[in-house]
């Protein structure tokens, strides 16, 4: 699942890497790019979608985002 925001400045998704990790991206204006290696197992793709759009309807993005998987004790490791 990805998502712009409203304004089309912020991309937020996630997708599996070439090596099977779950990964989350986060973009600002295609030039400024974060991704970051899904360390939790098993993580319900519902949490992810909630989490995502929780956080790309909030003004600190991807504050939000780490806070919000934080919470659901999922561990993110940033990998670009």
């Amino acid at each position: 699942m990805f998502i712009h925001s409203d304004d089309g400045h912020h991309f937020l998704g996630y997708r599996k890497s070439s090596f099977g990790k779950v990964q989350m991206v986060y973009d600002f204006e295609g030039m400024h790019r974060k991704v970051y290696d899904l360390e939790t197992q098993d993580v319900p793709v519902a949490l992810l979608n909630s989490a995502i759009k929780k956080a790309i309807q909030s003004r600190h993005i991807l504050p939000t985002l780490l806070s919000t998987l934080s919470a659901q004790n999922i561990s993110l490791i940033e990998t670009a």
